[in-house]
């Protein structure tokens, strides 16, 4: 098959959780059949492509380009989709990462919707087929967005279990991530963009609650970039007034990797996610996660976390306490874990995308009109 995929994302954040969904996807592909980046930017964003297909004022003939090399099109992200994408006369597939800006609504939780978000939502005709990440996704979209069932397909990510894997020795990836990265000693670790769905707040407030139960010697490791709704954990952090909590930026592959192995637990009670694909990552890693027990992650993660109500700072505290404090829970959860994630591979998502991609393709040829 020949793929178009629409790549902007890929350039302006690779690292992001989109950016990650669209390169591992790439890279399967690419295994097997021709992938053809397309975007705004001068060249193709990295490997696995078999070239770039510029729109710009400049190339008058971009749509040609388009239809005449590509048997499908897909947007890997449903928040900002560009008006050409619509122009293209090829089976268009586009990729809703949840409904998180209906569900929360005038909370402060979201953001508001952008306008492609709600022209998804007032011609989904457009679209030949929507992709989703989770079940848990796919109902939440179902009714947010008023889309049928049947055109809402959901597909897991994956983990990169060549990079995400559970270090040999424990007690020496601690010593090596504190080395590399500035930590004192034993640490829990929490990696988002701090939106506020991620709950960063609370888990500020649960680590204090920890060190004033008896965990003094134990930091707090925040993770990745920063962006809209992120001050209210900034005033959080100031308020600790705590140099063993430790922001650090956005970590990239085997850096990641080493942060993540380094911890004791991970730290992720969200109160919206659609996937989840950092816990995963910890769990790979052979790193016990305590997770929201709302929306997709009860789902991903089945039993192999310790999941709480994402809106109790007091369970967050006392979940991670009992996982510290008890060794045979402790291991029961990480071996829970390294075999939950072996169930996700970036191979099984990449083809069963490649499943929908022939259904969007059958959809197409029935559209009543095209372009």
């Amino acid at each position: 098959m020949r793929i178009g995929i629409l790549t902007d994302i890929l350039a302006a954040d690779p690292w992001s959780g989109v950016g990650n969904y669209a390169r591992s996807l790439v890279r399967e592909w690419s295994r097997a059949h021709e992938v053809w980046s397309i975007g705004s930017a001068r060249q193709a964003p990295g490997p696995g492509f078999a070239g770039h297909l510029r729109v710009s004022r400049w190339n008058w003939g971009w749509r040609r380009q388009i239809e005449s090399r590509t048997d499908l099109v897909h947007c890997p992200q449903a928040r900002d989709v560009p008006e050409f994408f619509y122009e293209v006369d090829r089976p268009r597939v586009v990729t809703i990462h949840g409904a998180t800006v209906f569900l929360f609504s005038g909370t402060g939780v979201a953001p508001p919707p952008t306008p492609s978000i709600l022209r998804h939502r007032e011609h989904p005709e457009a679209v030949d087929l929507y992709l989703t990440v989770s079940r848990s996704a796919q109902k939440e979209i179902v009714e947010q967005y008023g889309l049928p069932a049947d055109r809402v397909v959901p597909i897991y990510n994956g983990v990169d279990m060549e990079l995400f894997s559970p270090p040999p020795d424990k007690t020496a990836a601690r010593q090596q991530a504190c080395a590399r990265f500035g930590i004192p000693g034993a640490y829990l670790l929490h990696v988002s963009n701090y939106q506020p769905k991620k709950n960063g707040v609370r888990i500020v407030a649960a680590y204090r609650q920890l060190k004033e139960q008896g965990f003094g010697e134990l930091a707090l490791v925040l993770a990745g970039s920063t962006g809209w709704g992120y001050e209210p954990v900034a005033e959080e952090i100031a308020r600790a007034n705590d140099k063993s909590i430790i922001r650090l930026g956005q970590l990239q592959g085997r850096e990641l990797a080493e942060l993540y192995r380094g911890a004791e637990v991970f730290l992720f009670p969200s109160l919206h996610e659609s996937f989840g694909l950092p816990a995963l990552e910890s769990l790979a890693c052979g790193v016990p996660a305590v997770v929201s027990n709302v929306f997709s992650l009860p789902e991903v993660v089945g039993d192999a976390a310790s999941a709480v109500n994402p809106e109790s700072v007091e369970e967050i505290a006392a979940t991670v306490a009992k996982l510290l404090g008890d060794a045979a829970l402790y291991e029961r959860y990480r071996q829970a874990g390294l075999a939950r994630a072996r169930e996700f591979g970036w191979d099984t998502s990449a083809r069963q995308h490649l499943e929908a991609f022939e259904r969007a393709r059958q959809l197409y040829r029935a559209r009543p009109s095209r372009g």
